[in-house]
């Protein structure tokens, strides 16, 4: 922040006018005007009386640097830590707002010290609490509508699990909505707000919807390990990973196409027929199971009635019908059949 901004910003902390700071300093009002504005700055004879009326020290005004790296904010919050049990919250508490005067544009200096915080607030047995909570949801506010989005989206997140915990529902709801979709997962926050509502079946809902996205997520990467260890021929290995998979996709309802899947890929890359030819019946045969899963694990999600089972028939035998893996298949009798089922017709 430039000195016109502090100068400007401390005034009215102080809730002082351009003529009242002038003639403490026995200027014109002009001149105060031009400071803050940035068109001249004050004479170095006056940052000494200028930083008393301001209530701030010379430092700060001439302080141009408004980002802390990341290993001096670490620093910081170690150094709170051991402060609060040692000089306790209160002095420690105003450390960090004078520190937080001055790097006032350091989000991440703000949202990091206002969490630990909030934290120690919470466990503590502390006086006058409210005093200090009105300060961190400040702070937080700050940080929330900052342009650091992903800090300002766990800021969000803060001030939510705030409203939630004092049974402010509906305000942690407008929190929740303005977090975007992509980056910070509100979900967990979402389905604890609507436990707290005695909203079951919608908490019930968020949480199945993360189970499953999740074991699709691990099923997604172990499927990339197993790519990686084909491509370096580690086999054995590889079968590890899928066996894993098949257990992910048996255990969390994911069905058999994609319980196979792994297996198949490493069948495929070593060229074993008949391997490959059991798996790909598996999973052909796995297809039309989709729409009979998920009851158990999954009982309050809503799967559309196809599921874009035909879309993804169609899908799956044209890429079976161009992949050249399968090329030493093709000729083969139970391919041909298998081919047949997948696309309706009697094998």
């Amino acid at each position: 922040m430039k000195i016109n901004e502090l100068i400007r910003m401390y005034r009215k902390e102080q809730h002082l006018t351009q003529e009242q700071v002038a003639n403490y300093l026995g200027v014109t009002a002009p001149a105060v005007n031009k400071w803050e504005n940035g068109i001249s700055y004050p004479d170095i004879t006056l940052l000494a009386p200028l930083a008393r009326i301001l209530k701030t020290d010379i430092d700060t005004l001439l302080s141009f640097r408004e980002e802390l790296t990341d290993l001096e904010i670490d620093k910081i919050i170690r150094d709170i830590t051991v402060e609060i049990s040692t000089r306790g919250f209160n002095q420690t508490f105003e450390k960090v707002s004078n520190l937080i005067k001055e790097y006032p544009n350091c989000d991440k200096l703000i949202l990091f010290t206002a969490q630990l915080l909030n934290a120690y607030l919470l466990m503590q047995d502390i006086e006058d609490k409210g005093k200090y909570k009105k300060q961190i949801t400040a702070w937080y506010e700050v940080v929330a509508f900052g342009e650091d989005k992903e800090l300002s989206n766990m800021a969000t997140a803060s001030l939510c699990q705030d409203y939630v915990v004092n049974g402010e529902y509906e305000e942690a709801q407008k929190l929740l909505d303005q977090i975007p979709p992509v980056g910070f997962d509100k979900r967990m926050i979402q389905a604890n707000l609507y436990s707290k509502q005695e909203k079951y079946d919608e908490a019930y809902k968020v949480h199945e919807e993360m189970v499953y996205q999740n074991a699709n997520g691990i099923i997604g990467s172990l499927m990339q390990i197993i790519h990686l260890k084909c491509k370096q021929k580690e086999y054995e290995e590889a079968l590890i990973y899928a066996k894993l998979a098949r257990n992910v996709a048996e255990n969390f309802e994911l069905g058999q196409y994609i319980a196979s899947s792994s297996e198949f890929m490493i069948a495929l890359e070593q060229k074993n027929k008949d391997e490959s030819l059991r798996l790909l019946e598996e999973m052909v045969s796995g297809i039309n199971e989709l729409n009979g899963i998920r009851q158990s694990l999954y009982p309050h999600m809503k799967f559309k009635q196809d599921n874009g089972l035909s879309s993804m028939k169609e899908m799956i035998k044209k890429s079976f019908e161009k992949d050249e893996e399968l090329d030493f298949l093709r000729d083969d009798p139970a391919f041909i059949r298998i081919m047949k089922k997948l696309e309706g017709e009697d094998a």
